[in-house]
Formats: structure tokens, C-alpha cells, sequence
């Protein structure tokens, strides 16, 4: 095995002691999704959308962003309820697209989890200093000491075994979706004008202009519409203004709620320990993506209700600061009531949101490694972090990742402008923009295959079984190509706005108040970086080393859709499971379908014992082969039918039903 390359192992279920517990719930599933999607961005980082594109613009953005998001993970949604597989978000696009897109999904999600991990870290630790009598940056011994301190309470929920973890995350879950209708009424509250006269100096009206009037890197001063170039001009004067300045922003606010809204993917990376995958795992990733994606924007916009993106408190994301404070829009209209107590509660809430955001990218960046180490690595590299502890938890997976956390300490080099955290959360949307085009081109092929089974009858989308008992993505593909599109254009406009910035900056009379040409190039390259990274683990698995081939259509069978017992794939023990996992899965049969009958050898066809079997009747060869594949078809559609009549039917219960199985574990 030491000298076998990774492509021609067997899959890791199929071969493999190591393996995962089952163990976690509907609830404890729903958690991890919730809190790996509901994190920062919403409560902290939403204010630069405001600034730069408006009150109603910042909305928009998360709707639009939202719709993308959306498309992918409904899309997804079907893939993984067919193969809920430890590492699925892996093993989906190794299995029907090209084990090169397996292996750049498993190193670049891994990689974009962990950037993630240490960005939220860094900024959970930085915050804390907002709960000071005075508040004010931290000494930077003691803000080291924080971000080690998270580090490790975060290693410690992890060691101590998923099934801790699960409930940790479904109390995480409660909470969030609590902060999230919290934080829209306190919006509400003061703008009836129940927190008292505003007391900030900027108390010009909050709701009449929804849209910034142009493209402004260091923010509006005032709610005119000024005249703006690109230069000539001192960096206060710097943009672009009328319709094309507007369509500039707003464009730009979109890539940045994209951060926002990533995370639903989370389910997918937990089919592999859940309890029950078939009943749980189509109806937990839809309830993860739709709740938070379909509150966003009317959370943001409950906030631009009482803050205008002039507002000077604001964020902005291309300008220089050195002003330290909370950027919440939340906390900032707060700020401007008599509610004087709330804004330091509701930052001891923002910290807990986005430090358990950051526990909860941990878990997928581990999973990610014990998959990568599993499938793809050398055998002395996954004995070593493709293990598992007695308890069946990836422990050195996780120790890895929690070590290369500490990247989190790089953001005390430059604390004027945040740079590396920055371009650690570039980094990561970029990279995990290109896992989620990957899924999406995945599932075309996927379809593809189903489309082309349903062509030899035997197997369809369309059928009442797949639908009750799996999951249909209804009016595919048009879902995969909006993801494949948006999250295109996610990854090439990204870069854009701070290299447009970086260009123009040579030609601007003054440059105090903008972001330093240091700083920009590092948001060019964290925009940029990701995808690249991903490129490169793909070209290199695909055409150096070990080199693979796609998957071809004819190679796609009904094995590969339905799945027999899981307990029996992922036994422990590579003595119990064939050599090739797919003969216990498959009718032999079914599999000479794959090869039509027009490529069958002639002399094959002559050596059939026709009047031999059938006494008095002469049979062609044609005719022995149409009767041989009509019965093949059959047992095969009989062996379909009987494993989905087994499977629990989807929404069975009624939909209020189902929707209580979050709050309360099931007992039957």
C-alpha cells in the first residue's frame, strides 16, 4: 500500500478501520450548520456594507449574495442526500467529476477553514478590549495571551469527542437565531424612538437616502452628492460618482456579504457521524441555509433604518483609521440612544457569535484533513492524521489544525488597518467561492448520469421514490449554473475595487486618508490568492503527480446514486468488505448495461447457446441480448425499489413536525 498512488486506492469507507461515530442528532447537526454560518459578518462587519453602498443597498447585498449561496447548497442538497458519506463535500466531485477535483476541494477547504478559524480568532480576541472600563487596543502581550486562550478552550471542546461537541453546538444554534431577532427588534425600538432622543452628533435622517450616491474608498462625509474623480484629486475626493459609482459599490458589497453567507456547507461535511443521514441530513442543510440567508437582509436593513452610511462611525474599508471601536452598526445606533448598558452586551454577544464561528471552522478543517490524509496523502501521512482515537475522533487531525490556528497571531504585526486578518478572510472567500463552482460543475455531471439512466429506464430524477425518499432540486440545472455564475464573478470582482484603488492611488494629490499601497496590494493578493492555490492543487494532482483522468459518463452506474446500508460500507475492518465495495452494492447485470448492446463482440454473440435453451425456437443474438438487458433492467429497478421503500419518506411527519425535531430530539 506504501507505493500505491492515492488514485488507486479504494475509498476510505470501503477500506479503512479508522473511522467516524455516528452519533450526532437532527438538533446537534442543525448546531454546527447554524453556527458556522451565523458568525461575524452580520453582527460585526455588515457596517463597511452600509458605508459603502447604503442602508437599503446593504439589504440587497445579502440578498443577492444570499441567492447565490442558496442556489449552491440546494443544489448540493441532493448530491449528498444520494451519498451522505463521511468527507462527502470530498468525495462527490472525486466520484462523478475527477478525483483531481477531489483532491483540490479536500486541500483548499481544509486550508480556507483554517484561515477562516484564525481570522475570527484574531478578531474575538481583539474585541475583548471593548469590554474595558476604557476602552482601547490591547497591549500586545495581553492579546497574545487571549487568542492562545481561545486556541485552546477551542482544542479542548474538540478532544473531549463529537458527541460534546454536538450539544455544545445545538445550545450555540439557540442562541444565534435568538441574537439574530434580538438585534431586529432593539432596531425597531429605536427607530419608534423608544431609546430616547439621539445623542450622537450625526443626527441627520437615517432612512431617506438608502443608497450611497457613488463610489467613495474613504467613505461619505455627508449625504450631498459631491463630485468625485479618479485623478487629480485629493484621496477625499477620489471615486466614482452617478449610476456607474452606485452599480460600482453595490457590486462590491455583494462579494464582501458572500463572506456572510458561506458556511452552510457544514452539513455536508457532518453526513459522515449522523445518526440517521437519510431521515436528517436533506432536511438539516435546507433549514441551515434558509433561515440565516432569509433573515440577513432584513437584519441589515433594521440596522440602516438608524444608521446612515455617512455616519462617521462606520467602517470603512479602503480608508485609513486609527479610531478603535465596536464597527456593529447595531452597537453604533445603540451608541447614538440612551441605552447606555446595552452596546457592551450586545459586543459580549458579537464576541461569543464569532469566537464559536471560529470553534465550529475547527470541525470542518479537521474533517477535511483526516479525508485529505485518508484518500490522497501517502500511507506514512494518514496513519498518521488519518486516524482516529478510540473514541473515533480525528484527534491528531485536529491538533493540527488547531496549531496552525495560531495564525490568528500574524494580525499583531499591523494593527492599523487589521491587514493580515483581512486578507485571511479574502483568502478564505475566494477559495471556498471555488469549492462551491466545484460542487455546482459536480452536480452537472451528476445529473447528467441520472439523466442517462433514466434514457435505459431504469433509474430517475422523476421517480415518486427518489423524491419522497432522497432529494429533488427542482428546475436544475438553471440553480447550479446561477452558483457556477455568481460564484464566478465572486472570485474575479474581488480583486477588482482594491486594485482599482491601488492604480488610481499614484495619481491623487494627497493619500492621508487611504488605506497604504502595502495594505492594498494585500487585499489584491488575498482576493486573488485562493483561487489560485486551488488551481494549483488541481493542475498538480491532474497532470504531475499521480495524474488522474475524468470520470466518464458510461462509468456512472446506479451503485454510485444508491447506496446500500451504511453500517455495512463504513464497518470497521478492511477483512469486511470486498475488494471492490461496489460488487456487494450492485446487481452483476445491471453493470453489462453499461456496455450497449451494439458494442457487445460478435463472436461473443455467436457463442450464445440459443437453440440450446429454447428447444424449437431459433433466437438471434439480437434478440437473446434485447431479453438479457430488459431482464437485467428489471432486477436492477426491483433492487433500486427495495433499498429507497426502506428508507424513511421525506416530511412524512407534516412540516410543523419536523420543524419541532430541531428543538427536541426525536425518540422513535
Amino acid at each position: 500500500m506504501a507505493d500505491t498512488r492515492p488514485l488507486d486506492r479504494n475509498p476510505y469507507y470501503a477500506e479503512h478501520y479508522e473511522h467516524l461515530d455516528r452519533i450526532l442528532n437532527r438538533p446537534q447537526l442543525a448546531g454546527i450548520g447554524i453556527s458556522g454560518c451565523v458568525g461575524a459578518g452580520i453582527f460585526l462587519t455588515s457596517g463597511a456594507l452600509i458605508a459603502t453602498t447604503g442602508s437599503l443597498g446593504g439589504a440587497l447585498s445579502y440578498l443577492v449574495a444570499g441567492i447565490i449561496v442558496a442556489c449552491v447548497l440546494y443544489t448540493l442538497t441532493e448530491m449528498v442526500a444520494c451519498r451522505p458519506l463521511t468527507g462527502v463535500l470530498i468525495d462527490l466531485p472525486h466520484t462523478f467529476l475527477d478525483p483531481a477535483c477531489g483532491f483540490a476541494v479536500a486541500a483548499s477547504y481544509g486550508l480556507s477553514k483554517i484561515c477562516s478559524m484564525a481570522a475570527l480568532t484574531a478578531y474575538s480576541a481583539e474585541l475583548t478590549a471593548l469590554l474595558k472600563n476604557k476602552p482601547g487596543r490591547h497591549e500586545k502581550g495581553p492579546e497574545v495571551a487571549i487568542n492562545i486562550a481561545f486556541i485552546l478552550l477551542t482544542t479542548a471542546s474538540h478532544c473531549l469527542g463529537v458527541k460534546l461537541y454536538g450539544k455544545i453546538e445545538r445550545v450555540i444554534m439557540w442562541f444565534k437565531i435568538s441574537l439574530l431577532v434580538l438585534v431586529c427588534i432593539l432596531m425597531l425600538v429605536i427607530n419608534f424612538g423608544a431609546g430616547g432622543h439621539r445623542q450622537t452628533s450625526y443626527q441627520t435622517n437615517y432612512t431617506t437616502h438608502a443608497f450611497t450616491p457613488g463610489f467613495k474608498p474613504t467613505g461619505f462625509l455627508n449625504t450631498e452628492t459631491p463630485i468625485l474623480r479618479s485623478s487629480g484629486v485629493a484621496d477625499t475626493d477620489f471615486g466614482i460618482t452617478g449610476a456607474g459609482g452606485q452599480l460600482f459599490a453595490f457590486i462590491t458589497t455583494v462579494t464582501l456579504a458572500m463572506f456572510s453567507c458561506f458556511g452552510g456547507e457544514l452539513v455536508a461535511m457532518t453526513a459522515g457521524e449522523a445518526k440517521e443521514p437519510w431521515k436528517d441530513i436533506p432536511i438539516v442543510m435546507s433549514f441551515v441555509y434558509l433561515v440565516p440567508l432569509a433573515m440577513y437582509p432584513f437584519v441589515l436593513m433594521s440596522a440602516g433604518a438608524n444608521v446612515n452610511y455617512a455616519d462617521p462611525n462606520l467602517p470603512k474599508i479602503w480608508g485609513r483609521s486609527n479610531r478603535f471601536g465596536s464597527n456593529s452598526p447595531f452597537v453604533i445606533a445603540i451608541m447614538g440612544s440612551s441605552l447606555h448598558g446595552l452596546p457592551k452586551v450586545l459586543n459580549v454577544f458579537f464576541i461569543i457569535s464569532a469566537y464559536t464561528t471560529a470553534n465550529t471552522t475547527l470541525y470542518a478543517a479537521s474533517r477535511s484533513v483526516f479525508m485529505l490524509s485518508q484518500q490522497y496523502l501517502p500511507k506514512k501521512i494518514a496513519d498518521i492524521f488519518g486516524k482516529t482515537n478510540n473514541g473515533h475522533t480525528p484527534l491528531r487531525a485536529i491538533l493540527l489544525c488547531s496549531a496552525l490556528g495560531f495564525l490568528s497571531l500574524i494580525g499583531l504585526a499591523d494593527n492599523s488597518n487589521s491587514q493580515p486578518r483581512i486578507t485571511l478572510t479574502e483568502l478564505y472567500t475566494g477559495t471556498l467561492a471555488c469549492v462551491y463552482i466545484c460542487e455546482c460543475v459536480t452536480f452537472l455531471k451528476f445529473k447528467a448520469g441520472l439523466d442517462r439512466l433514466e434514457k435505459r429506464k431504469i433509474f430517475s430524477r422523476n421517480d415518486e421514490l427518489y423524491i419522497t425518499r432522497l432529494f429533488k432540486s427542482r428546475w436544475q440545472p438553471v440553480p447550479a449554473y446561477i452558483g457556477i455564475f455568481g460564484c464566478t464573478f465572486v472570485v474575479v470582482w474581488s480583486g477588482i475595487p482594491p486594485l482599482y484603488i491601488l492604480i488610481a492611488r499614484q495619481n491623487l494629490t494627497s493619500t492621508a486618508n487611504l488605506k497604504p499601497t502595502s495594505a492594498l496590494a494585500f487585499d489584491v493578493l488575498g482576493a486573488y490568492i485562493g483561487p489560485i492555490i486551488f488551481a494549483t492543487f488541481y493542475l498538480t494532482y491532474k497532470y504531475i503527480h499521480p495524474r488522474s483522468s475524468s470520470v466518464d459518463l458510461r462509468d456512472l452506474t446506479p451503485g454510485n446514486y444508491i447506496l446500500g446500508d451504511l453500517s455495512t460500507i463504513e464497518r470497521e475492518g478492511p477483512e469486511s468488505m470486498p475488494a471492490n465495495p461496489w460488487k456487494s452494492l450492485e446487481n452483476p447485470n445491471a453493470m453489462e448495461l453499461e456496455a450497449q448492446r451494439d458494442s457487445i463482440d460478435p463472436d461473443r454473440r455467436s457463442s450464445f447457446p440459443l437453440s440450446t435453451n429454447y428447444p424449437g425456437f431459433e433466437m438471434s443474438p439480437e434478440t437473446y441480448d434485447e431479453r438479457e438487458a430488459q431482464r437485467a433492467r428489471r432486477e436492477e429497478r426491483e433492487r433500486i425499489r427495495s433499498i429507497l421503500e426502506n428508507r424513511p419518506k421525506r416530511l412524512e411527519r407534516g412540516f410543523w413536525r419536523e420543524l419541532w425535531s430541531f428543538v427536541v430530539v426525536d425518540r422513535d
